[in-house]
């Protein structure tokens, strides 16, 4: 089950499980999910003696099992939450299996199960592993399997970047946050489609516009460190004209506003992947540019559909690839131990602009 699935449940008032599994690092999603579970599991007077918390990186599964065995004499209803849950794969999951195949603290999982106690909810949360990362991915498959017992599992994957942006509408929407289409978008990407970050700037931004004032690019690079794009806008295009010394000017600009490099290279990337694809499709403006975008489910903004179509007259299609190219090389580097951030970068500026 997602996220989505979950609170639609929620909404209708559906039955609870006797048990839910919170897998993954998508914490925003994670705060939505509790919270709906807290509201449905628990009627307002019994919140706060009927919610319980157990950290299993310092408490046995057992014994978080025996408390949801034991009745409460204050509390009819109770929601029994065990963080850390990522700790049972190195205890119980990594112990001898039983002549079923069962790892021992698993099977007593199921045995719960089996009669869970009534009006007892319990809740695990794995939250250490990203579902997009391979190895960590592993992990997680391992954490399903130990809780297969458990009758939810709520898969807590990081946002397509088209749920992203509308959740950032509906957070906007709100708070309420005065803030145009396309800077809400130009955010959304800045942070990288992350909904944590996204809802903690869209409330800080709240909180300093009271709810009334605009929000302008210029406030956005006062308060946002990683939307300061409007140097990086200007970079593209003198790239895209092959204009070495002026690129290297906007760079020294970006150096001293101390601007984090990895993410503007990933936002440069991100244009050209959009223009290889603009390329690709023969997108001639950007109205067919941004119908190509919504048939692949992927949100862009105007400005961006222009900054796209352009990028893709400048550059062949080989010039294109190979910038990608250029551009993860380029991210690996920064990521890397290495003397200084602005060699790699300039290193960057001259292949890219060469050939004028």
């Amino acid at each position: 089950m997602d996220p989505a699935q979950f609170l639609v449940a929620c909404r209708k008032k559906a039955p609870l499980g006797a048990g839910y599994a919170l897998l993954g690092d998508e914490l925003f999603s994670r705060d939505g999910c509790r919270q709906a579970l807290v509201e449905a599991a628990l009627p307002p007077q019994d919140r706060q003696a009927g919610l319980v918390e157990f950290d299993l990186g310092e408490t046995s599964l057992d014994r978080v099992i025996a408390e949801a065995r034991t009745l409460s004499l204050f509390a009819p209803s109770r929601l029994i939450v065990a963080y850390n849950a990522e700790a049972v794969l190195g205890r119980g999951a990594e112990a001898a299996d039983d002549e079923q195949g069962r790892a021992p603290a698993a099977a007593g999982l199921e045995a719960y199960f089996e009669r869970p106690t009534p009006g007892v909810v319990l809740l695990f949360e794995a939250l250490r592993f990203n579902w997009d990362d391979r190895d960590e991915k592993k992990k997680l498959e391992r954490l399903a399997k130990f809780f297969a017992a458990v009758p939810v599992k709520i898969e807590l994957k990081r946002l397509n970047p088209r749920a992203a942006l509308e959740g950032a509408r509906r957070l906007a929407e709100r708070e309420p946050l005065a803030i145009s289409e396309e800077l809400l978008a130009e955010l959304a990407e800045a942070l990288g489609y992350d909904m944590g970050r996204i809802a903690g700037e869209i409330r800080k931004l709240a909180v300093y516009s009271g709810g009334r004032q605009q929000i302008t690019r210029q406030t956005l690079a006062e308060l946002v460190p990683e939307a300061r794009t409007s140097g990086l806008f200007e970079l593209t295009d003198v790239l895209g004209a092959k204009n070495r010394l002026r690129a290297l000017e906007i760079l020294d600009n970006l150096t001293r506003m101390d601007v984090y490099l990895p993410l503007q290279v990933n936002f440069l990337a991100g244009l050209f992947r959009y223009a290889l694809a603009v390329k690709e499709a023969g997108a001639r403006n950007p109205g067919e540019a941004m119908r190509l975008f919504n048939r692949l489910g992927v949100p862009i903004w105007p400005a961006r559909a222009q900054q796209a179509v352009e990028t893709a007259a400048r550059f062949t299609r080989q010039q294109l690839e190979g910038a990608v190219f250029l551009l993860f090389a380029t991210d690996r580097d920064l990521r890397r131990d290495r003397p200084d951030d602005r060699i790699i970068m300039e290193r960057l500026v001259w292949e890219l602009t060469a050939g004028r």
